[in-house]
């Protein structure tokens, strides 16, 4: 067979089982493995795929995901996402604009805790949702508010994509994290200008009505202990990193062990909560390492194959500028994050595109950054807008009306966030360089 048809063969492969519903993970090994038997004959079989899986399963910096997911499914468990908005709801004074506001701000401190849009706009569609609406946001624009804020999750730290993307380019995440934390909040203060802006408010709703929250004076006093916790070991952790205290491994492992240890003492988890914790973090570790076993595996094909090398000649003129090379690669992410999980965006995206920013002398950290955060946005624009539609569907409500606002902030943050880090890289660069 004809390395043309090899290499159709093999895309063939991995659209069709794709569009069949089967997992990403094992499309990419399944087409790995294909490829590597066809181009290179069956006998190299064992040694690559033993010591490829060997060399992508005992790397370090995989040992991190489990310590942040771990982290994460403690405080989900022990019921932080409810705290993080009742505090927020009362600090906004139970007005309009203010409740706004607090819906974004808990969107990035939820993002801190889950690294998950999809999860953290859902559990915000139906939290935060028919709260925005009883202050005078319509139904649409109050379940697309919390679409966009839940996005933030992509882009501010721990995220999983960014934690992905350092394990598959050997980025350190360390950096990664402290480097997404200028971008995230320049994205926070858009959303927070747009939503001054473009709010949607039903015609005739009165600011400033008091509604408050059902609870007692004592789950007050939960809440507010729940998000001081969660606020100082963000500052701990991430403080830490920065500091050059603790390696982001050790972070992930202090991390892990504070939340253990204050859900405990707060009574937010007994044994089955723990358990849970713990099942779902191994159940989401397993995934993503079969996923990067899968892209290993893959990516020893295209070596094979020379793609990347041969697309690498073919985009030689915007390999020698830059800017554009950038431009053209963002809008090509942030097309596949309209159609496809941000997750399996960026496994398929890095083999290909590695070596052209490479090439170009760009910076991996600040190229990692942008590229999350273009991502995100992806997410919440249609056709398919993941993060959008599962919000809508949590909120039980069309998500065409939803795709309207999503897209016109997501619009504004591409614009304004992608062109201040072009023109001032500083944004996601500054703070890595000062890391110790």
């Amino acid at each position: 067979m004809s390395k043309d048809w090899i290499i159709w063969a093999v895309t063939a492969w991995i659209v069709v089982f794709m569009l069949a519903g089967q997992a990403v993970a094992t499309c990419l090994l399944g087409a790995g493995l294909l490829g590597v038997a066809l181009w290179m004959g069956p006998a190299v079989l064992g040694g690559i795929v033993g010591q490829d899986t060997f060399y992508t399963a005992s790397a370090y910096t995989l040992s991190i995901i489990p310590l942040y997911l771990l982290m994460a499914q403690l405080l989900l468990k022990g019921g932080v996402i409810v705290d993080l908005f009742r505090v927020g709801h009362r600090l906004a004074g139970y007005k309009r604009f203010p409740l706004g506001i607090a819906t974004i701000v808990t969107g990035g401190l939820l993002g801190a805790v889950s690294g998950s849009g999809t999860a953290s706009a859902a559990a915000l569609a139906t939290l935060a949702g028919p709260e925005l609406q009883k202050v005078g946001y319509t139904r649409s624009f109050s379940v697309a508010l919390t679409a966009i804020s839940g996005s933030l999750s992509v882009i501010i730290p721990p995220s999983l994509l960014i934690m992905i993307y350092g394990s598959l380019t050997e980025v350190p995440i360390g950096h990664l994290f402290i480097g997404s934390i200028g971008p995230g909040l320049l994205c926070i203060l858009v959303y927070i200008g747009c939503l001054y802006f473009l709010g949607e408010v039903e015609p005739g709703a009165i600011d400033g009505s008091r509604v408050e929250l059902d609870e007692d004076p004592r789950q007050a006093r939960r809440s507010v202990q729940a998000f001081t916790f969660v606020v100082v070991l963000m500052v701990v952790v991430f403080g830490g990193i920065y500091g050059g205290i603790v390696t982001v491994g050790e972070a992930g492992a202090l991390g892990a062990f504070a939340a253990f240890v204050g859900m405990l003492v707060m009574g937010r988890v007994g044994p089955k909560q723990i358990a849970a914790a713990l099942v779902d973090s191994v159940k989401v570790s397993a995934m993503l390492l079969m996923l990067l076993i899968g892209a290993q595996i893959f990516s020893r094909f295209m070596s094979f194959s020379r793609l990347p090398t041969e697309l690498l000649e073919f985009a030689q003129p915007l390999v020698a500028n830059p800017t554009v090379l950038v431009l053209v690669l963002m809008g090509g992410l942030f097309a596949a994050g309209m159609f496809m999980e941000e997750v399996t965006t960026i496994v398929l995206a890095v083999p290909l595109i590695e070596p052209m920013i490479g090439a170009a002398g760009i910076d991996t950290i600040w190229f990692g950054v942008m590229a999350c955060f273009v991502i995100s946005l992806g997410l919440l624009t249609p056709p398919v807008g993941l993060v959008a539609f599962s919000a809508a569907t949590a909120a039980r409500t069309p998500v065409g009306p939803v795709f309207r606002p999503c897209l016109v902030f997501s619009t504004f943050a591409a614009f304004i966030v992608v062109g201040a880090m072009m023109l001032f890289p500083g944004i996601a660069t500054w703070l890595p360089s000062h890391l110790n």
